[in-house]
């Protein structure tokens, strides 16, 4: 195995611990100022993901689904924000967690088919974790402008999941 395959791998694996674990903590809503910072995070991360994606990766379908992500977590961030802002509620840039960080740099040092596999398993792993975030927080959070924004947001993180779920199964051919 490659020295840049087991980085990815070593990503994946992150990624799926962090996940099993939010998944744990999910199940009761999060307080608001945790529920922001979490989304706010995610948000970052997808971006983040798909700049990197839009630059690195030579395969379209890839590329395409990178601007989605850019373009739908720009949005997603900023309804975010606004939500935040109408319950007068503060948010701050949290930027991305150390664990975000280290999975984009991992991702960041391949290349290739590598890449892009790593990417689009990145992506499905991240979007579950949001969508668990994302509906608990709509079925019980305290805040109504946050649960509206979740609310709101679900639909298209449901869909970028299953876009990336697809996009891992085509790569992984």
């Amino acid at each position: 195995m490659s020295s840049q395959l087991f980085a990815g791998a070593l990503a994946v694996a992150a990624i799926i611990c962090m996940t099993c674990g939010l998944r744990a903590q999910t199940r009761i809503p999060p307080p608001p100022q945790d529920f922001i910072m979490s989304a706010s995070q995610s948000d970052a991360y997808e971006v983040e993901a798909g700049r990197t994606a839009a630059v690195q990766s030579r395969d379209e379908r890839v590329r395409a689904f990178a601007q989605e992500m850019i373009r739908d977590h720009s949005r997603t961030s900023e309804e975010l924000r606004q939500a935040a802002m109408t319950s007068g509620l503060p948010l701050t840039e949290p930027g991305l967690s150390s664990d975000q960080a280290k999975l984009l740099s991992s991702l960041q040092s391949l290349r290739g088919q590598e890449f892009d596999k790593a990417y689009a398993r990145q992506q499905t792993l991240a979007h579950a974790q949001a969508v668990a975030v994302a509906e608990s927080f709509a079925a019980a959070g305290s805040d109504p402008n946050l649960r509206k924004a979740a609310t709101s947001a679900l639909p298209m993180i449901r869909d970028h999941l299953k876009k990336a779920q697809e996009l891992d199964e085509k790569l992984s051919r």
